[in-house]
């Protein structure tokens, strides 16, 4: 259930900030001249806990992955996933587990009872939205108003929307203990967690301002992101070991596994994913609890990834717990 996910998460990550308040110095860096100048560089950054961004990230599609450097945003290029940036709260790290971006590249991350908005590239947030609760979880935006969506917690509701994402939000009740959300092309919104301990999906069809429970197959797995992947909404599972995204179809009440993507390669479990020009991007875990690596897999083909990223200059694999991961498209495209 999703209290019990909640405070395991927030557990990993105390944990981790603990972890990393006693780690020695980082690595000795290896390589020709210019890259051990940038790699002191970014060693530098990280210590200083302040953001940070190389100038070619503008001009470059980003991977924003929260709890990955030092347990705070790391922004890596993609896909080649060389770490261009670091994005601190305020100086401290970041402990949410949400992360969402919008078609003009602007990125969302939540952090508790915040959620602040940062532009392509960018290190100083252009917004801060505050929750009517806490343990702000997943998020998403309507392509077609720009509002923001955040499942977060509370006794009004478990479900914010702030109109164009700023000002105050709207709250709804998805009469679910929710997890993650994802909007189609259409404006609905769909919201995933569990009902009286049974994997649930709900629906806020665009206009109604009230959510429907959708009947749905427990073989979806446990609920991880939810995004709309230009053709169908989905469902990504986080179970151990293959973990898969359904494809679903929704038809009156009934949300129906039209296809399944599975995620071969991953030792363990992934955490939420984001699908973008026919991959998807999936931080995730070989062995133990933190997801130390990022994969970008086919998709919808699934099977073993084109590509891994197991290495971050001046972040080493103790360093590194990502929570979530989206990509931010440069503008320039």
């Amino acid at each position: 259930m999703r209290t019990n996910d909640l405070n395991r998460y927030a557990l990993s990550s105390c944990v981790f900030v603990a972890t990393l308040a006693g780690c020695g110095g980082s690595q000795s860096p290896i390589g020709v001249p210019g890259a051990m100048a940038q790699s002191r560089a970014i060693a530098q950054h990280a210590a200083r806990g302040k953001s940070w961004m190389l100038p070619e990230a503008n001009g470059e599609d980003l991977i924003y992955a929260p709890g990955g450097c030092g347990g705070e945003t790391c922004v890596l290029s993609y896909p080649k996933g060389k770490v261009v940036g670091v994005i601190s709260w305020v100086g401290s790290p970041i402990t949410g587990s949400g992360a969402c971006s919008d078609p003009s590249g602007n990125v969302f991350i939540s952090n508790n009872n915040e959620m602040a908005e940062y532009a392509h590239g960018g290190t100083t947030p252009i917004a801060t939205l505050s929750l009517p609760g806490n343990n702000a979880f997943g998020c998403s935006i309507d392509p077609a108003t720009g509002n923001l969506a955040v499942v977060f917690s509370s006794r009004n509701g478990d479900l914010a929307i702030f109109p164009h994402a700023q000002g105050t939000p709207i709250t709804y009740s998805s009469h679910l203990e929710s997890f993650y959300c994802g909007y189609d092309n259409a404006g609905n919104l769909y919201v995933n967690g569990y009902s009286n301990g049974v994997r649930g999906f709900s629906e806020m069809t665009s206009g109604s301002g009230t959510f429907n429970k959708l009947s749905i197959d427990d073989s979806v797995g446990t609920p991880g992101q939810v995004q709309w992947d230009g053709s169908y909404i989905t469902w990504q599972s986080i179970e151990e070991n293959h973990p898969k995204i359904s494809r679903l179809s929704i038809s009156g009440s009934t949300a129906t596994v039209v296809s399944t993507t599975t995620l071969s390669g991953i030792g363990r479990r992934a955490m939420p994913t984001w699908i973008y020009g026919g991959k998807v991007v999936v931080p995730y875990s070989d062995h133990g609890a933190f997801a130390t690596f990022i994969g970008i897999w086919p998709y919808p083909a699934g099977g073993a990834p084109t590509k891994r990223i197991r290495k971050l200059k001046g972040y080493p694999k103790n360093q590194r717990s990502f929570l979530a991961a989206t990509i931010s498209v440069a503008p320039s495209r």
